[in-house]
This record gives C-alpha cells, sequence and structure tokens, in this order.
C-alpha cells in the first residue's frame, strides 16, 4: 500500500473510456456517466474539524457542504496514528454526493464506475421496474459474432470490497476491516450521508479501518480521483 502516487483529474464528472477490441477493430467508446447529483461548487473554507471525544477511532470526514458549498477533500486530509489502532470515515456533507475510501497498491486497481463485460448474443435484459425508461448500453458488434459486449455499473467500484491476490472478498456496508498491508484494493464502498443513500442501494456512512503494521497508507476517493488522503501509521 505504500508509495503510491495518482494523478488527480480536474473533472467534475466521471467520464470512463473503454477500449474494447473487436474481431477486426478497436472500438473507443466514451462513456460520460454525468452523476445527477454532480458537483457544482468546490470551496476550500469554512471547513470545520474536530475529532469527537471519547472515541476509539480517528475520525476523517469524506467531504463536507451543503448544497451551494459541496466540498470535495478529506478532513483531516493526513493523518498518523500508532499500529493497532483505527480510522474511522464518515460522509457529512448535507447533500446526497458520495465519495469513497479507496487503497491501491497500484493504478492499475483502480475500478471505473462501469466496466464492458461480454454476454452471450441470445442474451435478454429487463428492467425490474415496470416501464422504466431504461435500457442497457451495447456498443455496436461486429457481423457474425455470438457474443455482444454490455457496459455496467461495476460493483468493485461502489460496494465495500477487498482483493488480495486471487482472493475477493465482499464486505458488510459500513464495515470495520482489519488491514495488514498486502492487500490490493481496499475499497469501503460509495459512502453516502447518514439517510441519503438512493433507494434499493447499500445504504453505506461509515467504513472503519484498523491498521496493524507500521507504514503511509495513501488512499482516494473513486468518485473523485483527485480527492486524496494518507494514513502514517507509527
Amino acid at each position: 500500500m505504500q508509495g503510491l502516487e495518482y494523478t488527480s483529474l480536474n473533472i467534475s464528472k466521471v467520464a470512463v473510456i473503454l477500449l474494447l477490441a473487436t474481431k477486426s477493430r478497436i472500438v473507443l467508446i466514451s462513456i460520460s456517466l454525468s452523476l445527477a447529483l454532480a458537483l457544482t461548487t468546490v470551496a476550500t473554507s469554512g471547513v470545520s474539524y474536530a475529532q469527537p471525544i471519547g472515541t476509539t477511532a480517528k475520525l476523517v470526514h469524506a467531504g463536507q457542504g451543503n448544497a451551494s458549498s459541496v466540498i470535495i477533500a478529506f478532513f483531516p486530509q493526513n493523518i498518523e496514528i500508532k499500529a493497532g489502532e483505527s480510522v474511522r470515515w464518515d460522509n457529512p456533507t448535507t447533500v446526497a454526493e458520495p465519495h469513497s475510501v479507496t487503497f491501491l497498491k497500484d493504478k492499475k486497481f483502480f475500478a471505473d464506475y462501469a466496466s464492458p463485460f461480454y454476454v452471450a448474443n441470445s442474451t435478454e435484459f429487463r428492467s425490474i421496474i415496470p416501464e422504466s425508461n431504461a435500457q442497457p448500453t451495447f456498443p455496436p458488434s461486429q457481423p457474425g459474432e455470438t457474443s455482444k459486449i454490455v457496459v455496467a455499473v461495476n460493483a468493485r467500484a461502489i460496494l465495500p470490497v477487498v482483493l488480495d491476490g486471487n482472493n475477493v472478498t465482499y464486505l458488510q456496508p459500513n464495515s470495520n476491516y482489519l488491514m495488514n498491508g498486502t492487500e490490493d484494493y481496499v475499497n469501503s464502498g460509495w459512502l453516502w450521508p447518514d439517510g441519503q443513500a438512493p433507494p434499493g442501494g447499500p445504504p453505506i456512512s461509515k467504513f472503519t479501518v484498523t491498521f496493524e503494521k507500521p507504514g503511509t497508507y495513501p488512499y482516494l476517493c473513486n468518485v473523485h480521483p483527485w480527492m486524496t488522503g494518507s494514513v502514517v501509521v507509527k
């Protein structure tokens, strides 16, 4: 988990660029995922932060602000603890702006919000919501192909999950996770302010990590990749 650097992206939308190889050519598809709750204002003033009295875990806020001033940052951005201690992240924003706490051993483990998957041509997709104005995204396919590509929301981006080698473990919402530092990818899932998770989605509002070993553990928000922080464990 140590020594990772991640280049910030100065955008207010999540853009996923998918490079899809077909039998005859490479198709470049740019999918603009405009969040309904997209950032309109970023402010750096008026930030308040204080550790609650009597807590056993150090508290870090993922974002702050309100509908007129959404602050995209971790508070505090860098925190220092001792081995065996814990850090808890929450999202105190007063509007439904999600954030994540995502630890990456390498940039290649970054999980895009949406990803392409092969399915059989005969696969039929039907919305579970009657008369829904919804349809999956199907990039163009080539004549004679027995499979097609569907672009779907990536569970590893929005749900709590740990990748450690070939092992993939999905965590319960609002988990307490014990990190040993060997993991390739540790993700909180999308943290929502209390009571503001989308209907039908997991009500994730906090994430707690206990750090076993000394070191520096950088992390980011996978919704806003320029939003970064670190935990220094002594």
